[in-house]
């Protein structure tokens, strides 16, 4: 007995894992789908072996399917569902009161999805990247490397409760900047046809991608548009100046992955999400597309450049 109470405080806290766990993966975008390596690597430097102790089960929806998918993912007995985005972890957290849910969104107190950043409550945690913040800073770095510029076409998907919350705070930067903002509305992919084609009309200087799953899906194609207009562009993920977009500004992906891995870890070892505060992202970059700015024929500022955590050349 008294060797049982001096072991006992050691063993709180550190629960061992108990039996095989299923994973469940809620997303809307193939994008996701190939950077949940990095989830899965930080979960096997953890100690998870896949096939022993963790199997995923990858659910890809469409926006209108997102409940229904979500409630089917429930039903099938996982252990922890993991999403990206606002509208996805809303959907998970509207299928289930109970299943923990581990989310990658923007503004979580702000959409309703947990109760406080110290203390989410209810079945959900994760890290919030605070968009409002960072949206504004891309606004600048526009404005930095085009001076003259005075209208920004700002492409939003008015469905994503994440994407509302960061228009006050780019209104606000944009009057400071002197830009007029342009916002065209995109809740598919489709609407891209229609506000390409306006962002030429009205003569937008540059564009601001606000994140969404259905624009991050779209980064190439939005990229190649900005191109071809010689329309500079930033958008929140490096995914856009891979592909010929000139910069992104935002969470580094992995990094964002890893942390998620952690908070799984804890979870499925018996803490509960109520409990766990929801963290910001621990590391943001900013990754320049020079060739893309030679071919537009703009001069990226010294400055910029040398606050670039990568420059594509």
């Amino acid at each position: 007995l008294v060797l049982g109470l001096l072991i006992a405080p050691v063993c709180i806290g550190a629960e061992p894992l108990t039996g095989m766990k299923r994973i469940g993966i809620l997303y809307q975008d193939r994008l996701v789908l190939s950077r949940i390596e990095t989830f899965r690597e930080k979960l096997r430097d953890l100690g998870y072996v896949e096939g022993k102790d963790v199997v995923y089960d990858y659910r890809l929806t469409a926006p209108g399917d997102l409940l229904p998918a979500a409630q089917e993912l429930m039903r099938s007995g996982v252990d922890l569902v993991v999403t990206v985005g606002t509208p996805v972890a809303l959907a998970a957290k509207r299928a289930s009161a109970t299943v923990p849910i581990v989310f990658y969104v923007a503004d979580p107190v702000g959409s309703g999805l947990i109760a406080s950043l110290a203390r989410p409550g209810g079945n959900a945690t994760g890290v919030a990247s605070l968009g409002e913040e960072t949206g504004a800073k891309r606004l600048e770095l526009l404005k930095e490397l085009l001076p003259r510029a005075t209208r920004v076409a700002v492409l939003a998907n008015p469905d994503n409760p994440a994407s509302l919350g960061q228009q006050p705070a780019i209104n606000s930067a944009a009057h400071s900047l002197g830009i007029k903002l342009l916002v065209l509305n995109v809740r598919r992919s489709e609407d891209l046809d229609a506000v390409f084609p306006v962002m030429n009309r009205k003569h937008a200087d540059a564009l601001l991608i606000l994140g969404d799953s259905i624009l991050i899906a779209q980064s190439s194609r939005i990229a190649e548009h900005a191109f071809k207009q010689k329309l500079p562009g930033i958008f929140a993920y490096r995914m856009f100046a891979d592909a010929g977009g000139l910069m992104s500004y935002g969470p580094d992906f992995a990094a964002v992955w890893r942390q998620c891995a952690v908070y799984a870890d804890k979870i499925l070892k018996g803490a509960k999400p109520a409990d766990l505060p929801v963290e910001q992202p621990t590391k943001f970059e900013l990754v320049v597309n020079l060739k893309t700015a030679k071919a537009l024929g703009l001069t990226i500022p010294e400055s910029i450049l040398l606050r670039a955590d990568e420059v594509i050349r």
